[in-house]
């Protein structure tokens, strides 16, 4: 049956004092006791994983022109354990219109089964719709599963499918970077292990089919091509991913000492995905990878392109400080700006 699915509070209803929503949130606010100092401010939950939704028009006052504000979908990385399980896993981010900052609204949502470890998503191309994806967190989930979201013109999400991870063509230990391409009609299921430890890892794709009843199917045959990430030093290689238009592979690479940073990111054009090869498509690596941005001081784990093309935005979960959105600036080498795609 098709469910409408309503927000959640931001905050605990617990709270002893006066918390506002930070600024970067919106205006929500609970009641409570003034502190001495004034309210206290508090940071979003993380951001894990970004796709963008929809571009709408919001007032920005008087005397002012309608502004643009993107919406993007993001997932929360909550465990299902005693602390975290009745945590909200899906939230709706807007983009700035005025000094309020960001805007977001924790979904609740309801799954078959309690999520873990959501840490990516991969919009379908031409579609309200979207896979979630487990990360399998280091091997800690018996059955790490792909859920398929999707929403209507009023950006009410439901969870249509689901479906087991499938068999990967090495084993599946921690994936926080997954995106689907289409080629020619055809949409195909791209993915990498964040591969804690090193800094290379493979781009993986398959050939993927998604019915209207939700059934999720995914291709036998893999092709794979190996990406390494020069920068930043120690960093894991593949923390999220998105793919133009064009064919274009964007990942993020995040360095990741513990909860408390610091953290440090870069955002490269890393393949492409063109029409060719046994499945139909073929992953083309950059060689060497072209890095577009650097994210000092931030743990990027979420990329996403607005309808396809650029401008290119970051969703980042650092840990105790919360989470982030950020529009990059993307240059070339040679220090001149990118606005569209390479």
């Amino acid at each position: 049956m098709r469910r409408r699915f309503l927000t959640r509070s931001l905050l605990s209803a617990v709270v002893a004092f006066d918390l506002l929503v930070l600024a970067a949130c919106g205006v929500e606010k609970s009641t409570g006791v003034s502190s001495p100092g004034g309210g206290q401010v508090r940071a979003p939950r993380e951001f894990s994983g970004i796709a963008w939704l929809a571009t709408r028009r919001r007032f920005a006052g008087p005397g002012r022109e309608e502004e643009p504000q993107e919406v993007f979908l993001i997932c929360h990385d909550a465990r299902d354990n005693e602390a975290e399980r009745d945590l909200p896993r899906l939230a709706i981010v807007r983009t700035p219109v005025d000094t309020d900052g960001i805007v977001v609204q924790e979904l609740h949502v309801d799954f078959p089964g309690v999520p873990n470890d959501l840490e990516s998503i991969a919009r379908l191309p031409g579609r309200d719709e979207a896979l979630l994806a487990e990360s399998n967190a280091d091997g800690d989930d018996p059955d790490p599963t792909i859920y398929l979201a999707r929403w209507d013109k009023n950006l009410n999400v439901e969870i249509a499918g689901s479906v087991p991870w499938p068999r990967t063509p090495e084993p599946l230990v921690n994936v926080e970077a997954t995106a689907v391409a289409t080629v020619r009609g055809q949409d195909y299921f791209v993915y990498a292990e964040r591969a804690q430890g090193s800094d290379t890892t493979d781009i993986n794709m398959t050939r993927l089919t998604v019915s209207r009843s939700g059934r999720i199917t995914f291709g036998r045959k893999w092709t794979s091509v190996s990406f390494t990430a020069s920068e930043p030093p120690g960093a894991r290689p593949a923390s999220g991913l998105d793919i133009d238009a064009k064919g274009n592979l964007y990942i993020s690479s995040a360095y990741d000492p513990g909860d408390l940073g610091p953290f440090d990111s870069a955002v490269y054009r890393a393949a492409t995905v063109r029409e060719g090869g046994a499945l139909g498509a073929k992953l083309v690596p950059v060689k060497p990878p072209q890095m577009l941005a650097r994210s000092s001081g931030l743990k990027v784990e979420g990329v996403g392109l607005v309808a396809g093309s650029f401008p290119i935005f970051i969703a980042d979960d650092d840990e105790d400080y919360g989470g982030l959105l950020r529009q990059l600036r993307v240059t070339a080498p040679d220090g001149r700006r990118r606005h569209r795609p390479l």
